[in-house]
């Protein structure tokens, strides 16, 4: 596909417009960034390069060139948008507001910049005075759908609890005892983070086991929070004694967040599982890679997990897949993943808000795996959960 030719001077800007919507934002970029070195002046190009630039991603670029125009015109009715976006695409929501408050004083009922600004203050976790903003835009326009979801939306997230029940089932081409286990959980929305406290009960080979858990994800300071994880059993017979995890998350520039951490779990043989993950965000994509490295007497252990995750709207519903390869498919947390050795796994997953209070989710699985005297064994599973808000 060729991109469209240049029929004069004055068409550059619209030319470059059309460039960028059609998939040739490079090539947009490169027309832009000549006009402006012959004309540092034009503000029509140097405000449609920062709103290319932003849609790559490069936001400390597109930030410079919108601001460049801003100095010139600070009510500049396409830069100042332009940039309120640069800021809550890069997890600067303090910044955007300013903005938008900065913009409201000449337009105080524009619904454009109302909406920009409850966006701004839901990602400050200011949920009720964005509530607010969202009550007045719609005296303005009481028919605006973007302001009834999300309204409706931050009144539901006021419900700090949820309570959550998940059966999986497990099963193998070789005729031995499948793994089943069902998990009740509690989860509370905190000022700190949300905490979860979860009971875990497995079946197999005629054994019964338990394992209690809470895990916890702490906000340590803006884009950088934890995971916790402390569990218990108290039967010892199918999870370890005891798990221990820890793991710091940090978001970069771009979209992109790294992780890295470790799990420590209380069998007769103490096992140590070092992990680390790369996650990008991209529109309404999410992909993440993980790795798991099990260090042992007789060699490391490694594997490697790949999920491509869809979102559809900001309820949290969304569809996934993931491919992981090498010591083990998931994470460890019990013997029946202790034993994998070598393994290549897929499988698919959705997560669904049936109704404002209620979600479900399901995830199908199958596994081509080397185990503890077991070659070429296939492992199958399934998952349904159901998730309640209150």
């Amino acid at each position: 596909m060729f991109a469209p030719s240049v029929r004069a001077e004055e068409d550059l800007v619209p030319h470059a417009r059309t460039l960028a919507t059609s998939g040739h934002r490079d090539e947009a970029i490169k027309l832009l960034s000549d006009r402006l070195a012959q004309h540092p002046d034009d503000s029509d190009a140097r405000t449609l390069y920062g709103i290319v630039l932003s849609w790559e991603g490069r936001y400390d670029e597109s930030r410079a060139a919108l601001q460049r125009v801003l100095e010139h015109n600070p009510t500049h009715g396409d830069a100042l948008p332009a940039l309120i976006n640069v800021e809550l695409w890069s997890d600067r929501p303090a910044q955007a507001e300013d903005l938008i408050n900065r913009a409201l004083r000449s337009k105080p009922n524009d619904a454009a910049l109302l909406m920009l600004r409850a966006r701004a203050l839901r990602a400050q976790d200011r949920k009720n005075d964005a509530v607010d903003v969202l009550d007045k835009l719609l005296e303005i326009d009481p028919t605006n759908p973007q302001a009834r979801e999300m309204k409706v939306n931050l009144r539901d997230s006021s419900r700090n609890w949820a309570a959550t029940f998940d059966q999986s089932y497990e099963w193998f081409n070789d005729g031995r005892d499948g793994w089943l286990e069902s998990q009740l959980s509690l989860k509370d929305q905190t000022r700190f983070g949300s905490v979860i406290m979860r009971a875990s009960h497995a079946n197999r080979f005629w054994l019964n086991s338990n394992l209690f858990e809470v895990d916890a994800y702490p906000s340590i300071r803006p884009g950088t929070y934890a995971y916790l994880n402390v569990g218990w059993s108290p039967d010892r017979m199918l999870y370890p004694t005891y798990r221990l995890g820890a793991e710091i998350f940090q978001s970069l520039h771009h979209g992109v967040e790294a992780s890295g951490g470790l799990r420590h779990l209380g069998f007769s043989d103490k096992v140590n599982v070092y992990t680390g993950s790369l996650s990008k965000y991209y529109g309404n994509w999410l992909f993440t890679a993980r790795t798991y490295v099990t260090p042992s007497n007789v060699g490391n252990s490694a594997s490697m997990q790949y999920t491509v995750r869809r979102y559809f709207g900001d309820n949290g519903t969304y569809v996934a897949g993931r491919l992981g390869h090498g010591g083990g498919p998931v994470e460890t947390g019990s013997i029946n993943e202790i034993e994998v050795l070598r393994s290549l796994s897929f499988s698919g997953e959705f997560n669904w808000r049936v109704a404002r209070l209620w979600t479900v989710s399901a995830r199908g699985g199958e596994s081509h795996e080397d185990r503890l005297y077991s070659p070429r064994l296939h492992h199958h599973s399934m998952d349904a959960a159901v998730s309640f808000r209150f």
